[in-house]
Parts: structure tokens; sequence; C-alpha cells
């Protein structure tokens, strides 16, 4: 049975969540934040970015793995902990769809480095200057 409820403070079980179509888990993350009535500038991205963390998460992607066990620890929310980790996917998206080929090259391991750094302090003071 497909699930049908995603609450971003309880982690899927991952084998429940990689069996969902993709569509599916973001179309779940969407409509989270619209009952809960949070108001985001661009709800089908938002949710896009939750499901992509999640997925993250659900494969044993070792970077977001320990920043949401280690934002966790430093205080933040579960679903905190998936914002910040995901601030972080959402500018390294942003900056390869505006790279070029050279820039490209050493992608991945920035973005798990940047990942690896992130900590509540940090994603506290991203999101107050936002």
């Amino acid at each position: 049975m497909p699930r049908s409820f995603y609450d971003p403070e309880n982690a899927p079980d991952a084998s429940e969540w990689l069996g969902i179509d993709e569509h599916e888990r973001i179309r779940l993350a969407r409509n989270y934040h619209e009952v809960a009535r949070i108001k985001v500038p661009n709800v089908k991205a938002h949710a896009a970015i939750h499901a992509a963390v999640e997925n993250q998460i659900a494969t044993g992607f070792g970077p977001s793995c320990r920043a949401i066990q280690r934002l966790q620890k430093e205080g933040l929310t579960r679903h905190e902990a998936i914002h910040a980790i995901g601030s972080v996917l959402a500018a390294f998206i942003h900056e390869l769809s505006n790279a070029d080929a050279a820039s490209r090259v050493d992608f991945q391991s920035r973005m798990n480095t940047a990942i690896e750094a992130l900590t509540a302090a940090k994603w506290r003071a991203f999101a107050d200057d936002k």
C-alpha cells in the first residue's frame, strides 16, 4: 500500500520511502506543508528539496546522514535539519545549473564538504538572514 502521509519530524522507513514514485514523494512533502499551513515562496520547489534530502538519507548518503544526526543533537528539529541540509543542496543545484563544465568537476566533493560543515548555528544564522 502506498504511503499516504509524510511528517518531516519522523524519518520515513527507507525502503518504503524509496519504493514510492518520486512524484508521489514530492506530493507527500507538498501536502504536509499545505496542510500545516507553512508558507514558503515556492511550495513545489520546497517539496522537491524535502524529497531530495529524504532520498539522500534513505539511500545512506553519508554527509546527509551524519548532518541530520549532528543538527538534531545541536538542537534543531528534524524538520529544521531537513531545511538546513536542503539549503546547502539548493545552493549547489543553483550553482550547478549556472556552472560551466570546468567548475562542475569537483561539485560533488564541494557539496559533501559543505554538508559536513553544516552546523545548527550556521543554519540559524542563514535562516535569520532570510
